[in-house]
């Protein structure tokens, strides 16, 4: 059955989705990873329009860290992002972007305006609603600026760009990022470049980018397993262009090199 554009997209809707869903989130509790890399833990925290993270760490007592005192940020997971989760998977998208949309609000800032943004985009990509995901994913980088530098924002963004079709403004950023010091970010921003050309039908070059996130940082290892992912990518990619041979060959690669990987769960045959 010949791939479609659309089916694609939601592919890479889902890899993000399952991201959303699991990994490394972090335990339950409200922290502050101070400066010097050290965490301290309490009871409550909230922040202030002009940036201030106050901590109550017992009663009574509240410790202030004013913008760039500090490195990060983390409220309790609310309760209401598992159960959003659980609405996402059962295609109920208007109930999740109900759920979630004064979460992403009443938490920004604290880590948790992040995740919930990102699932409320992808409900609206999954609703066809693709100009729509673009203007959240921008109200959600204005309201937190930091949110430019977290992996789980940027991707919600590209994705949203993608189903939108603005392939120029994405390609302005994924140059900027790719002509950056970090490797990390490269090698997401190869994944990526890989998506647009996929959406453009341009499927050789789509393998070269998926192939170079792969191949070239083999010292990125994060929670979205960039490597797999793109190996994942890069056979879908052969099979439009229905190079068999070259398609199991990095379906090998990819069962071979990342077995425990949620791409290679996909993937693997039954």
């Amino acid at each position: 059955m010949k791939t479609t554009t659309g089916s694609r997209q939601r592919r890479a809707v889902a890899w993000l989705a399952a991201a959303l869903a699991g990994g490394a989130l972090p335990a339950l509790a409200a922290y502050v990873i101070q400066q010097d890399g050290s965490r301290k833990d309490g009871l409550d925290i909230r922040i202030t329009p002009d940036g201030n993270v106050l901590l109550t760490t017992a009663p009574g007592q509240q410790t202030t860290y004013a913008p760039g005192q500090y490195q990060l940020a983390v409220a309790d997971k609310p309760a209401e992002y598992d159960k959003a989760v659980l609405l996402y998977n059962s295609r109920k998208y208007d109930e999740v972007i109900a759920l979630l949309t004064p979460v992403a609000s009443k938490l920004r800032g604290l880590f948790w305006d992040a995740y919930a943004g990102a699932l409320i985009i992808q409900s609206q990509i999954a609703k066809g609603e693709a100009l729509g995901a673009v203007a959240t994913a921008d109200r959600l980088l204005i309201a937190n600026s930091k949110l430019a530098e977290n992996t789980v924002a940027q991707d919600a963004q590209r994705q949203a760009l993608i189903a939108a079709k603005q392939f120029d403004r994405l390609e302005g950023m994924l140059n900027t990022t790719l002509n950056g010091a970090s490797r990390p970010d490269a090698a997401r921003a190869n994944v990526t470049r890989g998506d647009v050309r996929m959406a453009q039908n341009r499927y050789e070059e789509a393998v070269m980018d998926y192939l170079r996130a792969a191949l070239l940082y083999p010292e990125v290892k994060d929670e979205n397993e960039v490597q797999a992912e793109a190996l994942a990518r890069a056979v879908a990619a052969l099979q439009q262009l229905k190079d068999a041979r070259s398609s199991q060959y990095c379906l090998r690669q990819l069962l071979e090199r990342y077995p425990t990987s949620r791409a290679a769960a996909r993937l693997r045959p039954r």
